[in-house]
């Protein structure tokens, strides 16, 4: 079976479309001169307008100074017509990872990405802040009824966005998660014993389609443009109809498209947490 995106995304928009919408505004730090970031923009602006939130850009270039960064970011927080914040890395200016991570309005972190939403998601069950893709895998996978309890869990990859929360969010779900990456010894030995593999370690070919077993579950969080142009995940597809002996999420089309929809909930989730606050 192929995990297709759309529905599970439409579902997730569907269901804001009954909470309070108004005046939501996301701020972006976008770098200029760069063709994949413009493409991102683009598409969040047309993910935005699907909930009527308005977005203001915050043109990064080479010339800015970090202190000019921290000066914007630091008046972004304290407006309160701004509801949430997204940094587009990389960024054509040098930004000490720490001072990001530190600076960025927590109850305005769209991203998850925060040490203090970070802490919250391995310090507790909390799933109110959790980076966007590794949200969006787990509700693609529940979109499509994937049993997860005593569950043999393979994530390959140890990114603290993607692959380190979706550990934890399996281990929320009564899985039994592990780690590999790409120094990984026997790591087809893993696959091939996995019950739900999720792919996320950024490096095409880690995984082939043959190296999973009948009847297990993939989500591919990969994306590369080959020479060719075509857009592609992780895993490489190497056997015909694998859909009909394994379930896996396509590239594109897959986990990406819930992604988009999972930043309109954190943004609504911003809101809720900055009330709670005030």
């Amino acid at each position: 079976m192929l995990f297709k995106g759309k529905e599970a995304a439409d579902g997730i928009v569907s269901e804001l479309l009954n909470e309070d919408l108004s005046n939501l505004t996301l701020a972006v730090f976008h770098p200029l001169n760069d063709g994949a970031a413009e493409s991102y923009l683009k598409t969040k602006e047309k993910w935005l307008k699907k909930i009527n939130a308005k977005i203001e850009v915050v043109p990064v270039d080479e010339k800015m100074t970090q202190d000019e960064f921290f000066r914007n970011l630091e008046i972004l927080n304290k407006d309160t017509s701004i509801t949430g914040i997204m940094v587009e890395l990389p960024l054509p200016v040098k930004i000490p990872e720490k001072e990001l991570l530190t600076r960025i309005n927590p109850f305005k972190d769209v991203d998850g990405i925060t040490y203090f939403n970070q802490g919250r998601i391995f310090t507790s069950r909390n799933e109110e802040l959790i980076p966007c893709t590794a949200a969006a895998s787990i509700k693609l996978l529940e979109h499509y009824r994937i049993d997860f309890a005593g569950k043999n869990v393979l994530v390959i990859g140890r990114s603290y966005i993607v692959g380190l929360p979706l550990f934890k969010l399996f281990l929320n779900r009564n899985a039994t998660p592990a780690v590999a990456h790409r120094g990984t010894c026997n790591l087809q030995n893993m696959i091939h014993n996995a019950d739900i593999v999720a792919i996320c370690a950024g490096t095409r070919g880690i995984v082939k389609s043959s190296e999973i077993k009948d009847g297990a579950s993939v989500v591919d969080v990969g994306i590369h443009v080959t020479g060719e142009g075509k857009v592609v995940g992780d895993m490489i597809i190497d056997q015909e109809n694998e859909e009909n002996r394994i379930n896996y999420s396509p590239v594109p089309g897959g986990v990406g498209t819930v992604t988009n929809a999972m930043m309109l909930h954190n943004l609504v989730q911003c809101r809720k947490l900055q009330n709670q606050t005030d």
